[in-house]
C-alpha cells in the first residue's frame, strides 16, 4: 500500500480509506428501524470503495516498476507486506487461539496450528484477512504485468480497459439473470479483485489530466444507482457492494476527486496523512481486533451504545486512534526487528555465495 514516491494527495486518500474501512466493520449489522437502515444502506457502499481504492493506489504505484528487478521487487514485498501479515496474523492466533483457550497446547502444537491457519486463511475471528491473501496473489503477479502494461500505447490500454469491464459486467450481470456464462468466465484471467488493482494505473495514466466532471456525474449516478437497487429491487443486487458497475464507477470517481484536488496545502495535515499513511497498512490489519475486542466494550459501559449514529462515529474515532498507537508501537520493534532480522539472513547468505 505504500511507495516510495510519496504524494500527499494519495496520503489522504489512504488516510480517508482506513477510516471508511473501520467505520465500515463499526457499523451495526441489525438496524431498528427505517432512518437507520437508510443510513446505513446510503454510507455502506460509499465506505466500500475503500477497498477497491485500496487495490487501486496499490496497482498506481507498483505497475510502473517495470524497470525493478524481479527478485528485488519480491524482496521488498516479502519486508514490507508479509512480515507485519505474519506479525498481526500472529496477534490474533494468540488471543483467540492462547489467551482465549481452555485447552492448553505445547509450542510446537500452536506452531502447527497457526502455520496451517495462515496458510488456509483461517486465522480466527479476522475475516478481514482476506484483502492480504489477494493483494499477495496479486504481487505475484505485478513485475510481469507491469512490463505489460509499459509496452501497451494508449490505444491499446483503452481496449483492454474496455475488455475487462465487459467481461466483468458479463461475469456479475448475466449469473443474476439467469443466464449461465460458465465454464468459459470461470477461466478467465482478467476478472475479480484484478480489475482494480488495474484500473489504478489505467484510469491515472489515460484520464488522470482529463476534467473531473465527467467522473464526478459518473460516480454520483453509481451511488444513487445502488441505493436505487438497494431500496426499489432489493432482489436483483449482483455485485452491489465488490464488483458491479455502479461501485466501480465510485471508486474511479473518488481516486480522481483526490487525482485533481488532493494537494491540501495545510502543513498540519499533510505531517498528520503522512504518519497516517505510512502505518495504514498495519491500521488496517489490527483494526478488527481492537474494534471488536476493546472499543465496543467500552462503549457498552457508556450511554452512547443507545445512540445509533454517534455510537459508529465514536468506535471509529477511538479504534483508528488506538489502532494507529498500537501499530506505530509493532512496527517500529517487532516489525522492524524481524524485517532486519531477514536483511541480516539475506547478506550472510550473499556472503557465503561469494566466497
Amino acid at each position: 500500500m505504500e511507495s516510495k514516491k510519496r504524494e500527499i494527495k494519495y496520503d489522504y486518500l489512504r488516510t480517508l480509506a482506513v477510516l471508511a474501512v473501520i467505520m465500515v466493520h463499526a457499523i451495526p449489522g441489525e438496524t431498528a428501524n427505517e432512518k437507520q437502515w437508510l443510513f446505513s444502506a446510503a454510507l455502506t457502499p460509499l465506505l466500500l470503495t475503500s477497498v477497491g481504492i485500496f487495490f487501486m493506489l496499490s496497482g498506481l504505484f507498483l505497475l510502473q516498476s517495470y524497470k525493478q528487478d524481479i527478485k528485488e521487487f519480491y524482496w521488498k514485498r516479502f519486508l514490507g507486506i508479509v512480515i507485519p501479515f505474519i506479525v498481526y496474523s500472529g496477534i490474533y492466533y494468540w488471543y483467540y487461539n492462547v489467551n482465549l483457550s481452555l485447552t492448553p497446547r505445547p509450542l510446537h502444537e500452536h506452531a502447527g496450528l497457526f502455520i496451517r491457519e495462515f496458510i488456509t486463511e483461517s486465522i480466527p475471528s479476522a475475516p478481514h484477512l482476506w484483502f492480504m491473501y489477494v493483494i499477495i496473489a496479486l504481487y505475484v503477479c505485478t513485475p510481469f504485468l507491469a512490463r505489460m502494461f509499459h509496452a501497451m500505447t494508449d490505444r491499446e490500454l483503452k481496449s483492454f480497459f474496455i475488455m475487462i469491464l465487459l467481461a466483468q459486467g458479463i461475469n456479475t450481470y448475466l449469473p443474476a439473470l439467469g443466464l449461465e456464462v460458465s465454464p468459459v468466465m470461470e477461466y478467465l484471467i482478467f476478472k475479480g479483485w484484478l480489475i482494480y488493482f488495474v484500473l489504478g494505473y489505467i484510469i491515472i495514466r489515460l484520464y488522470g489530466k482529463k476534467t473531473y466532471l465527467p467522473f464526478g456525474v459518473l460516480g454520483a449516478a453509481g451511488f444513487f444507482i445502488t441505493l436505487f437497487q438497494k431500496i426499489v429491487t432489493p432482489g436483483f443486487t449482483p455485485g452491489i457492494h465488490d464488483m458491479a458497475y455502479p461501485m466501480i464507477a465510485m471508486s474511479i470517481s473518488i481516486l480522481l476527486l483526490f487525482e485533481h484536488y488532493g494537494d491540501i496545502k495545510i502543513l498540519v495535515f499533510r505531517k498528520l496523512v503522512t504518519i497516517i499513511s505510512r502505518y495504514s497498512f498495519s491500521i488496517y490489519l489490527i483494526h478488527y481486533l481492537i474494534l471488536n475486542q476493546v472499543v465496543k466494550g467500552i462503549i457498552e459501559r457508556t450511554g452512547f451504545r443507545h445512540y445509533y449514529i454517534p455510537r459508529i462515529l465514536i468506535e471509529t474515532a477511538l479504534t483508528f486512534l488506538i489502532s494507529l498507537a498500537v501499530a506505530v508501537i509493532l512496527d517500529e520493534t517487532v516489525v522492524k526487528l524481524l524485517k532486519r532480522g531477514a536483511e541480516a539472513l539475506k547478506s550472510k547468505g550473499k556472503l557465503k555465495k561469494e566466497n
